[in-house]
């Protein structure tokens, strides 16, 4: 997930800029400088190659080189940085650091790490980082293809001529993602985010009726959906905290110790990808908006460990919303409350952004268009376009 400066830190460099701390090109600050910590992506699988790239920016510039030196806690064995020490040079603000999977790494479940700084190293004085940055290693499932599934895969190509086997395993996609501006419902400029899906072959397979299933990171949307999912809970300052918010919101973040800061695991699947013999592909399905209704979506599924611990406490009892006063709908880590919550089979909005959901497969490659509308942060669709690369023979 791509971490977004709010309006507030934003302010808060501007305003900073205009001081430093004591080594800065203003020396009467004296207070923390800070490292804000940001990435395009904020997940990988755990295999050797892997890597994220992570952006390192100052409040402030200093007057000498600062070299800042991080860790990730947990991460022995697991990952290593290249480009740690960061030095940023004397009146520049920013640097970038890498971290990556080791050679020999084994993760036999996802899990999710941090960065802070390393407190064996003598960092400079006066420094901080400002916001908790995390990022989650997927552990690969297996998509081997058993007999079974491989004479579906045949099947199918001796009546198309399309080799599926070529998107069975961890895919590359390039993903061309454009939202809404929240304010005027004006669609904002294009994104091109790359990734990798892990694909297998559905258990809803059957000969003459290939079916795929994307196990993680469906469509190259799971760091952007996730971060939608923070914009609108831990993170959104204006609505869940402060004096005149509803108490229900730190009640359940108090109940299940999830916060801004709090390490978690968000992952999706899409399963039923149904592939025709024309080279269509079918991949929407039913769902339910906020209100229980049936719509049409794209049928992600969502696993949140911040949801399974409110289910965990709404079944022992320590959580109870239904009987607590004043308890807002919105309140709650449920992912398929706050994501892809509207129907997307016709442009309701009519605000610019919606298009008609098609999918087609060739040897060349596999493509998706959709739509998710993201309810209490979207004011028009999101619009998506993912398209898988064929895997090197």
């Amino acid at each position: 997930m791509k971490r977004i400066l709010t309006m507030g830190a934003a302010a808060l460099i501007i305003a900073a800029g205009t001081t430093s701390c004591e080594d800065s090109v203003n020396n009467g600050y004296e207070g923390t400088n800070y490292i804000y910590l940001s990435s395009d992506n904020t997940s990988m699988y755990g295999v050797p190659g892997e890597s994220i790239t992570v952006n390192v920016m100052l409040t402030t510039a200093l007057e000498n080189d600062a070299e800042i030196t991080f860790a990730v806690e947990n991460g022995d064995g697991i990952v290593e940085l290249s480009g740690n020490p960061v030095t940023i040079p004397a009146g520049s603000t920013t640097a970038s650091f890498e971290i990556a999977c080791v050679d020999d790494i084994s993760i036999s479940e996802t899990s999710t790490f941090s960065v802070v700084l390393d407190e064996s190293a003598a960092n400079p004085e006066g420094m901080g980082i400002r916001e908790h940055f995390s990022f989650s290693i997927i552990a690969l499932a297996n998509t081997e293809l058993t007999p079974e599934q491989a004479e579906i895969i045949g099947a199918y190509y001796e009546a198309t001529g399309i080799d599926l086997s070529k998107y069975i395993g961890l895919i590359d996609v390039s993903m061309v993602y454009t939202g809404t501006d929240p304010s005027s419902g004006e669609p904002l400029d294009p994104e091109t985010i790359k990734g990798q899906t892990l694909i297998t072959l559905s258990e809803a397979s059957q000969t003459g009726k290939p079916v795929l299933k994307m196990l993680s990171n469906p469509m190259g949307i799971q760091d952007k959906m996730y971060e939608a999912l923070r914009t609108v809970t831990v993170d959104n300052t204006e609505y869940w905290y402060g004096e005149y918010t509803l108490p229900c919101y730190n009640i359940l973040m108090t109940a299940i110790n999830w916060t801004s800061t709090s390490d978690e695991v968000f992952t999706m699947s899409l399963d039923n990808i149904a592939v025709n013999e024309d080279g269509t592909v079918d991949f929407l399905g039913e769902g339910l908006n906020q209100y229980e209704e049936p719509i049409t979506i794209v049928p992600f599924e969502y696993s949140f460990t911040a949801y399974d611990r409110e289910l965990a406490a709404i079944q022992d009892g320590s959580l109870d919303p239904v009987n607590t006063p004043d308890w807002a709908g919105d309140c709650t880590a449920n992912p398929a409350y706050h994501l892809n919550c509207d129907d997307i089979s016709e442009d309701y909005y009519e605000g610019g952004n919606w298009a008609q959901a098609s999918a087609s497969v060739s040897n060349e490659s596999m493509t998706f268009a959709f739509c998710v509308y993201r309810c209490s942060f979207d004011s028009d669709y999101t619009r998506v376009t993912a398209t898988y690369t064929p895997a090197a023979e």
